[in-house]
């Protein structure tokens, strides 16, 4: 049987020194191991939907709401019903907020096809500035043509609805006059 040469032991000495003092050396001082990236900055520009919050509504659509109503709004037929082109994103403000805020449930009718799910409330999700940027986003993107939304009308609708559950289509035309 061979001795390990002198040279190994030496390197393996040096490197268990040098382990235990850069240890000893980082006790006490923050972790800065894995990604320690900083966040990146808010975009205050007026592109994207922001109603005034400088939260850019395209970036909280594409987190939020793509995955089912798609990056160009069109949604998946059957399945998810389109943003781009929908009275229901157009109407009067109370809908559409309503809709993200609580959610909707049950059968709702979308440019001539009717859709049965369960769009999710976002206002455990979102805060009420996100929610308006996003609405204003999607109000004023692929066609559509209404005015933005602010986090105060979101705050609005909070106060006035209190703690409930997801809407109807029935109920919202019954309460907002929906289209």
């Amino acid at each position: 049987m061979r001795k390990t040469p002198m040279i190994v032991l030496l390197w393996i000495a040096v490197l268990i020194v040098w382990g235990v003092g850069y240890y000893a050396y980082n006790i006490g001082k923050p972790l800065l191991g894995g990604d320690s990236r900083t966040a990146p900055e808010v975009n205050v520009s007026s592109a994207g939907g922001e109603g005034g919050s400088g939260i850019n509504g395209k970036t909280v659509f594409n987190a939020q709401c793509a995955a089912c109503h798609q990056a160009n709004g069109q949604g998946v037929p059957g399945a998810f019903p389109p943003l781009a082109g929908s009275k229901w994103v157009v109407a009067a403000r109370d809908i559409p907020i309503a809709i993200v805020h609580d959610g909707l449930q049950g059968p709702v009718e979308v440019k001539g096809q009717t859709y049965e799910g369960m769009m999710p409330a976002f206002k455990g999700t979102l805060s009420n500035d996100e929610i308006a940027a996003v609405l204003s986003y999607i109000r004023q993107e692929w066609g559509n043509q209404a005015e933005p939304i602010t986090g105060a009308q979101v705050e609005e609708h909070q106060a006035g609805v209190g703690e409930r559950g997801p809407w109807s289509a029935d109920e919202l035309k019954e309460t907002y006059q929906a289209p």
